[in-house]
């Protein structure tokens, strides 16, 4: 039988993890909608500025975090985008989720870096949503677009990876009495 104490500490461990991941999906959710008004030149795309919270996430809590904040964070934002389940729902949708779980995958090695990892989840966020775009609509025309998109990520990329690691800094330094959740 559980004592009242250890039934207080379990509480408070979930609690902490919903305001974390509240805090993450916010923050990632925001960035998605700004994002849309900063222009790109391929059309429907935008930067990824938002994907640097997934980033962290993977990075420091898990895949099963990645994937949580990632998913939340396009069905929110798509939300308030005004964009929920349309095409351009469903490329951001896969992309992200491929994008963690690569960028996790290689986070296991410890062997990249934050800069790395953002490119390679970039890449294959952008192989994704061209992937998924071009069945959507039913042409490989898009395909066309994967250079320039991913010229493009290159930039966002390496936002992301120094976002994501001035938010680990903040975070290490500053985190509140709060434990981040274990890695799984």
């Amino acid at each position: 039988m559980r004592s009242q104490q250890d039934s207080n500490r379990v509480t408070n461990s979930r609690t902490t993890n919903v305001v974390i991941y509240s805090l993450l999906i916010s923050i990632s959710s925001v960035m998605f909608v700004v994002e849309r008004f900063i222009p790109y030149p391929v059309p429907g795309g935008k930067w990824g500025f938002s994907n640097f919270v997934i980033l962290y996430t993977v990075v420091n809590i898990g895949l099963r975090g990645g994937l949580l904040v990632g998913t939340l964070k396009t069905i929110i934002g798509s939300l308030f985008s005004g964009i929920l389940f349309t095409p351009p729902f469903f490329m951001g949708f896969f992309g992200i989720i491929s994008a963690a779980t690569f960028e996790w995958i290689f986070s296991k090695t410890k062997f990249f870096s934050y800069t790395t990892l953002s490119i390679i989840g970039m890449i294959s966020n952008n192989f994704v949503q061209v992937l998924v775009g071009s069945f959507l609509i039913k042409s490989r025309a898009i395909f066309s677009f994967l250079p320039l998109m991913i010229g493009l990520g290159l930039i966002s990329a390496i936002i992301n990876a120094y976002l994501a690691k001035k938010m680990e800094e903040i975070i290490d330094e500053n985190n509140f009495g709060l434990k981040i959740p274990k890695k799984d």
